[in-house]
């Protein structure tokens, strides 16, 4: 009766360390599906101070989201990205907002492209002029656009 009391012990000591052990590496792999641009355009307010995933064409770098002192994220620290719009993607989608921190291009070797889809893990961290700012918090590129 010892014996399969101290197996049994054994037993569940091993499968609570597989679990600490597994469970963070599952939970990067159950990713709430991404919010919809123009939802989130649409009503930004409803979004606030979430942080939520968005995917989407990568259209340019630009300052639209820095250096407004309501929404303020400078530009000494941050990139601005622009997103394509969903429905036209030559048309930049500027009603969103979205702040990257530099450190994010630096400690990785991320380079993207025009038309590369990117997912973006982030906070909307304001709702300003009646549009949605978001932070970044990682950048992944889903496809990268095929040359031409």
């Amino acid at each position: 009766m010892i014996k399969m009391k101290r197996k049994f012990s054994k037993i569940i000591s091993l499968s609570l360390t597989l679990l600490l052990f597994i469970s963070p590496a599952l939970a990067t792999k159950c990713l709430e599906p991404a919010t919809k641009l123009d939802q989130l355009v649409a009503e930004p307010q409803k979004f606030l101070y979430k942080k939520l995933s968005i995917e989407g064409d990568f259209h340019s770098y630009s300052t639209l989201a820095l250096d407004y002192p309501k929404a303020l994220r400078t530009s000494k620290d941050f990139i601005s990205i622009v997103l394509s719009r969903p429905d036209m993607k030559s048309i930049p989608l500027v009603e969103l907002k979205i702040a990257a921190p530099l450190a994010l291009f630096k400690d990785s070797n991320l380079t993207i492209d025009q038309g590369d889809k990117i997912s973006i893990k982030a906070k909307v961290y304001a709702v300003a002029l009646g549009e949605p700012w978001l932070e970044a918090e990682s950048i992944e590129i889903i496809k990268k656009k095929k040359s031409t």
